[in-house]
């Protein structure tokens, strides 16, 4: 395993011995999850990647590779058991998870929580991709007894808290492939708070609903991964995180700004790294200004100046001084 950007675990098989590669996959997962006995039907050559960062209460991951199947069994608790739940994102490709007499079957976008104390296994038969967020197992407010009600459930991510909560964790995953994710542990409440309602909605639990943080931080995320596209709008930001733009436009309202002038100073702040990135040099100022959603290289003049007092091109010039 090697580290990158903001303290973020990576490890490839490709950077091992062919005949190697599947059993340092196996240590490195098994490093960074729980012990658990990996089958495949040719070690040769294995194609699998790790990615992990540390956000302080949680631990968010990425795991991927050619068809696999993983059993986490009494043997392998007795080894080490941390006591931790397991909240699987299928990114890529299709898997089925087992546990407690349970199946569920994950498409790309669906959920489903696990927990490590007991067996389970997961079964992907083809290539794919999991994010997978580990919990301590007092952190969701659930109980044990809860907890065995939902596990090797899917949990759909295309409607209601299901589609917000897949939503919010593949932009996590992303941010993690980025080099790093927000470890503030505001953030991280937030992100904890959502999968504690997706899942209390699934038992009927009352107040499930998530609170004006969680929808806050899910859409200011979701922003992020959207700088680029130039026609985008506060009612794409609303639609994404399934609540209507009236209400979108309170939750920006209540911190003093609104979804609009958000966007604008996302965008200002990637041109502000760009026009200073040695790497960049030589893209034309106005490259940089359609690459975070400015197409029209005089409106993103008039907008660039307008924030920081300066042209783009003063402040490549000046070096942002």
């Amino acid at each position: 395993m090697s580290t990158v950007g903001h303290d973020v675990q990576v490890f490839s098989a490709a950077s091992t011995a062919p005949a190697d590669r599947f059993e340092a996959w196996q240590a490195a997962v098994n490093a960074t999850f729980v012990p658990l006995r990996a089958m495949v039907r040719s070690a040769d050559g294995y194609q699998g990647g790790l990615l992990a960062q540390d956000l302080g209460e949680v631990t968010a991951t990425e795991v991927g590779g050619s068809p696999v199947t993983v059993r986490r069994d009494k043997a392998s608790i007795a080894a080490s058991n941390p006591g931790v739940y397991k909240l699987g994102l299928q990114l890529h490709g299709y898997c089925i998870l087992s546990q407690d007499g349970r199946e569920a079957a994950l498409t790309p976008g669906d959920l489903a929580i696990y927990d490590t104390t007991r067996p389970y296994t997961l079964d992907f038969a083809e290539s794919y991709r999991m994010f997978v967020l580990l919990i301590p197992r007092d952190r969701l407010g659930l109980s044990p007894e809860q907890i065995g009600q939902l596990t090797a459930e899917r949990i759909s991510g295309r409607q209601g808290l299901g589609a917000l909560t897949s939503t919010l964790l593949a932009q996590l995953g992303a941010q993690v492939r980025s080099g790093g994710a927000d470890t503030d542990p505001r953030a991280v409440d937030a992100i904890v708070e959502l999968v504690r309602a997706a899942l209390s909605q699934r038992l009927d639990l009352a107040g499930t609903v998530p609170g004006a943080s969680v929808v806050f931080s899910a859409a200011t995320a979701w922003i992020d991964e959207h700088l680029s596209a130039s026609g985008l709008e506060v009612e794409d930001v609303a639609l994404a995180q399934h609540v209507s733009v009236r209400y979108l436009q309170k939750l920006f309202a209540d911190r003093g700004t609104t979804p609009s002038a958000w966007i604008r100073q996302r965008r200002l702040r990637r041109c502000r790294v760009d026009l200073l990135d040695p790497a960049l040099a030589a893209h034309p100022v106005a490259a940089i200004g359609a690459r975070w959603g400015f197409g029209d290289p005089s409106g993103f003049a008039r907008t660039f100046k307008s924030g920081t007092g300066m042209t783009p091109g003063e402040f490549r010039a000046t070096g942002g001084a």
